[in-house]
């Protein structure tokens, strides 16, 4: 990978105690992290469109922006890696939760986690989740 910084949007979506969550397998975090939906940035694509879109491809699930939520950033210079992902939070307006078809990384799954599923599993952005679900560790 070039040394160029990632710019990521992300929902959190919450709906009767639950948080809207990703697999993504295989991470540095271990066999298992769950993401908050969400992706890179396009060129001339605001960040709440990215954010909404991204969820929608991700989950087939639609949904708003309510309002900034967290911006967060990993960088690990040896690798090299440095991403942002900004986080809105946002409402539920429908549609039917579906894996991503045709994803390189095979079936992803999304899922409704609530704070006492989440304990033990990894999951990203923390601060961002534990913003949206407070009861979370």
């Amino acid at each position: 990978m070039d040394k160029e910084i990632r710019v990521r949007a992300s929902l959190a979506v919450v709906h009767d105690g639950r948080i809207l969550l990703v697999p993504h397998y295989n991470t540095d975090a271990g066999p298992v992290q769950w993401n908050l939906p969400g992706g890179r940035v396009r060129f001339g694509e605001p960040l709440a469109e990215t954010a909404c879109r991204e969820c929608r491809e991700e989950t087939g699930l639609e949904a708003r922006v309510l309002r900034l939520l967290d911006v967060s950033e990993v960088i690990l210079p040896e690798r090299p890696w440095h991403s942002i992902t900004v986080t809105f939070a946002s409402e539920l307006l429908g549609g039917v939760a579906a894996a991503e078809a045709g994803h390189p990384y095979g079936s992803k799954a999304p899922r409704w986690l609530s704070a006492e599923e989440l304990r033990g599993q990894a999951y990203h952005p923390r601060r961002a989740i534990k913003a949206a679900l407070p009861d979370v560790d």
